[in-house]
This record gives structure tokens, C-alpha cells and sequence, in this order.
């Protein structure tokens, strides 16, 4: 069922990037968090095609199965969506590029960038970051893994979740179990697409 627009209300809209390789429960609960704290009307998941902080080490999922596994996971939350135009672009993913273009697609709209605690320290080095700061706003999403300053730049949402995409390739590459750390859907396309079965070194 679509949300009644009050007059004069401007939508928040969360951007929730990432490899998403594979999406997790971690990713679902953190998402939720920034929902409630943030005051979200939803959000958007922006699986991305090559991190240009990651050229080194591209996704151990293809981007079409990543794609699958974000729209199998968000699917029975209405207010969760997914646009893949980052994994249809050639070359390494700018945030800066797919901002502007979403602006240009939802005119009106106020974006809240959601990034990990642990990415903060790099944001400097992000491609043209001050004019990505003046476009829209960052929130960050602590994991408990990062130790922040007493008054962080940027909203957080706190959740201590133990848990990364990482992991779960590095479990499935040694035969040991994911089951309950992704959702069933995903669980499922892991195991009959056989991912993850050589270690990878990527992160996220």
C-alpha cells in the first residue's frame, strides 16, 4: 500500500550502497536501524559495479547474482528498493556520478547516504566528496567495530552486528555453514549457484 504524501512533506530517501556479495542479515538490520533513527520514508540499495577502492579485488558474485540476491532479500519490504544502475556502468563506480543521476530521476527528494563506520576515514579520498557533501547528507551505520569521537561529523546508527559479507565467503569457500547469517532466498542461490567456493579477499 503506497504512503499518504502530506503537502509540504520532503521525502527522505536512504542510499545504501555496497558489493553486497552477498547481501546478508547484518545489511537488513542496519537498514531497518536507519529507518527508525533516520526518519526514512525508505530506501534505496545501490549494489555497485566496481569499487574504485576495490579494482584490485572485484566481487566474487557476478553483478547479475548480486542483483538476484538484493531483490530476493528486500522483496517483502515495501518500503526497500533496489537500482542497479551502478552495475550497469563501465568502469570503476563514482558515488558522485550516481547521485546526480538519482537527483535527476527523483527531483525533490532529500538523500541520505548511508556508509559504514569503518569507510568514515576514507571519505576524504572519495571523487569530488565536496560536491557529493552539498548534494546530500551522510549517515553513518556502526557496527561496534570502529571507535568514533564523542561528537561524530555525521548521524549514527548503532547496532553491534558481528557479522560481514566477508565471512560469509571465507565460511562457504571452507564448507562451513551460512545458513542463518542471510536469508533463505540467498542462502539458496549461494548454494545452487556454488559461490564463494575459492576464498576471496575483498571486504564489506
Amino acid at each position: 500500500m503506497a504512503t499518504k504524501k502530506i503537502p509540504g512533506h520532503v521525502e527522505r530517501v536512504g542510499l545504501f550502497g555496497g558489493s553486497f556479495d552477498p547481501i546478508h542479515f547484518g545489511h537488513l538490520i542496519l537498514a531497518e536501524a536507519a529507518m527508525e533513527e533516520l526518519d526514512l520514508d525508505r530506501i534505496i540499495f545501490i549494489p555497485a559495479g566496481v569499487s574504485p577502492f576495490k579494482t584490485g579485488s572485484p566481487p566474487g558474485a557476478s553483478s547479475g547474482k548480486r542483483l538476484s540476491m538484493v531483490l530476493e532479500a528486500i522483496k517483502d519490504e515495501p518500503r526497500f528498493s533496489v537500482d542497479d544502475r551502478e552495475l550497469c556502468r563501465e568502469g570503476p563506480s563514482f558515488t558522485i556520478d550516481t547521485v546526480r543521476s538519482l537527483l535527476g530521476d527523483h527531483p525533490g527528494v532529500r538523500f541520505i547516504y548511508l556508509i559504514g563506520a569503518d569507510n568514515l576515514a576514507d571519505l576524504h579520498k572519495w571523487h569530488e566528496i565536496e560536491e557529493l557533501r552539498n548534494l546530500l547528507d551522510f549517515a553513518l551505520l556502526d557496527r561496534g567495530n570502529v571507535t568514533l569521537g564523542e561528537r561524530p561529523e555525521f548521524p549514527v546508527v548503532r547496532r553491534r552486528i558481528d557479522l560481514s559479507s566477508t565471512e560469509i565467503r571465507e565460511r562457504v569457500s571452507r564448507g562451513l555453514s551460512i545458513r542463518f547469517m542471510v536469508p533463505s532466498t540467498v542462502y539458496d542461490t549461494v548454494m545452487t549457484s556454488h559461490l564463494y567456493l575459492s576464498p576471496s579477499h575483498g571486504n564489506d
